[in-house]
């Protein structure tokens, strides 16, 4: 499966299978997140995969009730951990370092006056930067799961602080998405997409 058909087989899926998923699989969808982009290379999403009953039973009143969380075999909750920008002075000074990264001299001093504000930055200061890396990677994990045969969906509606409280989670982390994982027990039709002209423009 080419990534352009695994884009278009993708679906939001809220009825799942009963069957779990293996070690294996678990490994090879964080193995598609390890691998995504991120700004300096920080890589700063965290996962916390989640298989027990009761735990998905908080997770879902966490997200206002929706029952499929509970009923998925797995839901991976998505992080982002807010000191890994700590380390943005460094990292970008390594990226400069490197052969195979030409940069003039305009570009290194605004990647480093970019990375010394990340690194000094309050913690809530990092939450927008830390969710656009982190949906990256779970969108690298989405993708691999449609080649695998599974169904996800992205989910959005939660209270945080219920999430964080369920699992126990620390003040650095930020919960980005929850997303249930499974074999589709459901084939619901795409929905609708604009126009490639509505959402593009050629200067």
């Amino acid at each position: 499966m080419d990534v352009l058909e695994a884009i278009r087989k993708r679906r939001s899926i809220r009825r799942f299978k009963k069957t779990p998923l293996s070690e294996g699989v678990i490994e090879t969808l964080m193995e598609a997140a390890r691998l995504a982009p991120s700004g300096s290379n920080i890589q700063p999403w965290r996962f916390v995969i989640v298989k027990d009953e009761r735990l998905k039973a908080r997770l879902c009143r966490a997200a206002f009730s929706q029952k499929f969380l509970r009923e998925a075999p797995v839901v991976m909750v998505c992080c982002g951990d807010l000191l890994s920008w700590k380390a943005a002075k460094g990292r970008s000074e390594e990226l400069i370092s490197r052969g195979d990264i030409h940069l003039n001299r305009e570009s290194e001093e605004a990647l480093m006056k970019r990375a010394e504000g990340a690194s000094s930055a309050e913690m809530h200061e990092r939450v927008p930067t830390s969710m656009l890396n982190v949906a990256i990677a779970v969108e690298h994990i989405v993708l691999e799961a449609v080649e695998l045969g599974l169904g996800s969906c992205w989910v959005r509606l939660f209270d945080e602080e219920k999430v964080k409280q369920a699992l126990g989670l620390p003040n650095n982390l930020c919960v980005v998405a929850l997303l249930p994982l499974g074999i589709p027990d459901e084939e619901p039709e795409a929905g609708p997409r604009l126009p490639i002209h509505t959402i593009s423009s050629i200067l």
